[in-house]
């Protein structure tokens, strides 16, 4: 370590500054085993501590775009009845966790051979119909967007 800071006063800033860097990457040349370890304990400990707050993320994650996925079928199910002047029948079956809407145009409650049927909707495994408010589960919009009844259903 003198002979470099020697160079640095002997020589020019640059080439003093280039011996001293060369010295230092002489002497040093590694992580020894106890470092190592003590990083991949750190390391270690921090994955297990991150692990189930990670966990409750990705859970209330899915839980939310199910959420916003019925949603904004429930929405759309609203604008068609509104749109195309029509009763409109959004049906979600708790025991198949799934959700669609279809076009009710003879009005008659039932969907028909003829008319529309959205998509129908699956929930994410783990996600459920918890509970709902509502007298069955349909929900029927008429063609100013209204419904009979008012509820809550909860994923």
């Amino acid at each position: 370590m003198f002979f470099a800071e020697n160079a640095l006063r002997r020589k020019g800033f640059s080439e003093g500054m280039t011996i001293y860097m060369e010295t230092i990457a002489k002497e040093h040349r590694g992580f020894t085993l106890v470092e190592l370890m003590i990083s991949i304990s750190i390391m270690g400990l921090i994955t297990v501590l991150a692990v189930p707050g990670f966990t409750r993320f990705l859970q209330s994650w899915k839980l939310q775009g199910e959420a916003n996925q019925f949603a904004a079928v429930l929405r759309t199910a609203r604008a068609a009845a509104v749109t195309k002047n029509l009763d409109v029948v959004f049906t979600f079956d708790p025991d198949d966790e799934s959700f669609f809407y279809y076009e009710d145009a003879d009005r008659d409650g039932q969907q028909d051979g003829g008319e529309y049927c959205s998509a129908t909707f699956d929930l994410e495994p783990g996600i459920i119909f918890a509970a709902h408010t509502l007298s069955s589960e349909t929900l029927t919009f008429g063609a100013m967007g209204n419904t009979r009844e008012s509820g809550s259903v909860t994923l």
